[in-house]
């Protein structure tokens, strides 16, 4: 019995002191293009080798389109992306506020992506996408 009494105790420090990464993981969530559009749109901005992606899931600002939604609990945990043959593609995964995390998408490095045109586009979670606007690659 006094075991499992340490035990839970410990569980439980372990717990408030890693809350804000535990929740955020517990609540994450790939969002699809209708809630970007939601919360304001997104646009990507191509300098160099780095893709500076606009977006604020707060709901706060217009990006590309009037936010219709205001969320004051979430935050971008993740800003994903995958090279597929002449496409970039985007995805956003929220979760619930955590400490040191930021409403905003932030940016990419595309140092390692060879020379060419590609479509920058957001896929959704069912696999559709959603074209941003074409680049060219230095």
């Amino acid at each position: 019995m006094k075991t499992l009494a340490v035990t839970w105790i410990v569980f439980l420090v372990c717990l408030s002191a890693c809350n804000a990464g535990l929740v955020g993981w517990l609540t994450q969530e790939h969002q699809n293009w209708a809630f970007i559009e939601s919360v304001g749109g997104m646009k990507v901005e191509l300098k160099n080798k780095k893709l500076d992606v606009v977006c604020d899931v707060s709901g706060t600002r217009q990006v590309t389109t009037k936010p219709t939604t205001l969320n004051s609990g979430i935050d971008v945990r993740e800003l994903k992306w995958t090279q597929v043959g002449n496409s970039i593609r985007l995805s956003v995964m929220t979760s619930a506020i955590g400490k040191g995390m930021q409403t905003s998408c932030g940016s990419i490095d595309l140092s390692k992506v060879p020379t060419g045109v590609y479509a920058v586009e957001y896929i959704n979670r069912d696999g559709t996408t959603h074209l941003l606007r074409k680049i060219a690659l230095p």
